[in-house]
C-alpha cells in the first residue's frame, strides 16, 4: 500500500496566525506578508483585508503594518523583534503611542501561556 504524504507549500498556502510574523497593507489591495524565511505579496479584496486587520491575532503598530502578537520576542527602542535579536533578526518599527499597548498585550499572552 502506498501512502501519499500531503505537503504544504507555505509560500502559497500559509496559515496567517501560524506562519506570518507581520504584514503590510499597500495600495489597491496589495498585502505584503512576512514570514520567518519568506515574504509574499498578494492582492486581496477589501472584505478580505478588513477580515485580517480586525482579527485579534494581529495588532496595528503603524499606519500600514500589523504584527502577530503571538510571534513577538521583544519590544525595544521603537522596534518589534520576532526572532533572536541580532543581525539576522526580523523586526518592524512601532510608534511610541502604540508601543505601550503592545507590551501589555504581549504580557497578557505570556501570562496566559504560563497558566497552561
Amino acid at each position: 500500500m502506498t501512502v501519499a504524504l500531503e505537503t504544504r507549500n507555505s509560500y502559497e498556502n500559509f496559515v496567517l496566525e501560524k506562519d506570518i510574523m507581520y504584514f503590510r497593507v499597500g495600495e489597491h489591495g496589495l498585502v505584503s506578508f512576512h514570514g520567518k524565511n519568506f515574504h509574499i505579496k498578494k492582492r486581496m479584496s477589501t472584505e478580505q483585508i478588513i477580515e485580517i486587520t480586525t482579527g485579534s491575532a494581529f495588532f496595528k503598530v503603524n499606519t500600514d503594518c500589523y504584527v502577530n502578537t503571538h510571534k513577538i520576542v521583544q519590544i525595544q527602542d521603537g522596534k518589534v523583534f520576532f526572532e533572536v535579536k541580532g543581525a539576522d533578526s526580523k523586526y518592524t518599527s512601532v510608534t511610541k503611542l502604540r508601543q505601550y499597548r503592545l507590551k501589555e498585550i504581549v504580557q497578557q499572552h505570556k501570562a496566559e501561556a504560563a497558566k497552561k
